[in-house]
């Protein structure tokens, strides 16, 4: 993955002197696991060494990757925060009426691990503003994935509102981006704004209809009122949802999760809580179940049960990317993991995969018969064929 080489030439670039010559030699840009430990190894080398726009997207997109998203949140932040006057720039000359030149010229397209969003910007200085203009637009292009990206982190760690703010971010620069143009509908269908919901779903139908999220929004508008049911107001004293942390307040969660001392009643507490949100998510109450599995999360990030869960939660509430990617984590995690094997089966079966859904199943069978047998899977066999 070329942003898991950038990262993984910034960390090399931070090897102490004591380390041994092989030890990042040794390290495969594609082994994300790898990349992160040896990232958490140097974390305080890592930590005051400047990073470029490039780095910082592929720093988070390595923690998006292995279920770190509050992690994942910061430095996606701090990628925005270098993007932002790159993104004035653009946003004044179209305030202005340039439109954008037919051709990219050739400085301004990235190459290698020092040629980036910063150096192109200072090239597009020097460019007439049509030029600049279209300069300016493709060096942004990462940024408008860094923002929905970040917009997916908040949404995995319980703030839909901050999600939707990001996602909503990304269309004012993109009107017709497709991956928020999904999101924002799903977030508005999922607070019962059904009807401004469909216009973005409907919205994506006509200006993506071959995107990977079409087949699902196909399916799904047509019933979006019983897909997308009212599940309840809080409990009376139960906190509001929080506004988008501080990059301090992330930090001192973190900390706070790094530091907390796990003792028997703590992994008690949190086997009930993942308990609670599987019994939810076979009684088909997904938001539930994802609002239980999420508080999980940061204590367990590499939990292959913990994943399994979140991603059956993800598969019922129609996030079908955001569930092929957690239980893909779950099952690189634990290939035998029942739940990913049967999640990983269902959304198969969603997405009309026969093939793959019934490998699934029978993984599944041979993993843990009593936990097929209890979840029906023959009946599932038998739809499918």
């Amino acid at each position: 993955m070329r942003r898991l080489g950038l990262l993984l030439t910034a960390v090399l670039a931070c090897k102490p002197a004591q380390s041994t010559p092989d030890a990042g030699a040794a390290l495969d840009p594609e082994d994300s696991k790898a990349l992160l430990a040896e990232v958490d190894r140097l974390k305080d080398q890592l930590k005051d060494k400047p990073k470029t726009f490039e780095i910082l997207s592929a720093l988070g997109n390595l923690y998006y990757d292995n279920g770190r998203y509050l992690e994942a949140v910061d430095a996606f932040r701090q990628a925005e925060d270098l993007a932002a006057p790159v993104e004035a720039d653009e946003a004044e000359l179209r305030r202005r009426g340039v439109k954008p030149a037919g051709d990219l010229p050739s400085e301004c397209r990235r190459s290698g691990s020092e040629y980036g969003l910063t150096q192109i910007a200072e090239v597009a200085r020097n460019l007439d503003p049509p030029h600049r203009l279209r300069c300016l637009d493709g060096a942004l292009e990462m940024a408008l994935a860094v923002r929905s990206r970040r917009g997916n982190s908040f949404y995995l760690i319980g703030n839909p509102d901050s999600a939707l703010a990001e996602h909503r971010r990304v269309l004012e620069r993109a009107p017709d981006y497709p991956e928020s143009l999904f999101f924002v509908g799903a977030i508005l269908l999922e607070q019962q704004k059904i009807a401004e919901g469909r216009k973005y779903w409907e919205r994506l139908l006509k200006v993506a209809p071959d995107s990977p999220r079409a087949p699902l929004v196909r399916d799904t508008l047509p019933k979006a009122e019983e897909v997308f049911k009212p599940h309840g107001q809080l409990p009376a004293g139960h906190p509001p949802i929080a506004s988008e942390p501080t990059p301090q307040e992330v930090q001192n969660l973190q900390e706070a999760v790094q530091n907390t001392q796990r003792t028997p009643e703590l992994e008690k507490g949190l086997d009930q809580l993942l308990a609670e949100g599987e019994k939810d998510l076979d009684e088909g109450k997904y938001q539930d179940a994802r609002d239980a599995v999420v508080r999980v999360m940061p204590m367990r990030p590499n939990d292959a049960r913990t994943a399994a869960a979140l991603g059956g939660a993800m598969r019922g509430l129609g996030r079908a990317e955001m569930a092929q990617r957690t239980l893909a984590h779950a099952l690189q995690l634990d290939p035998k993991q029942p739940r990913a094997l049967y999640e990983m089966g269902k959304l198969r079966a969603q997405q009309g995969d026969k093939g793959g859904a019934l490998q699934s199943f029978a993984a599944l069978q041979a993993a843990d018969p009593k936990f097929a047998r209890s979840h029906k899977v023959d009946d599932e066999i038998a739809r499918l064929r």
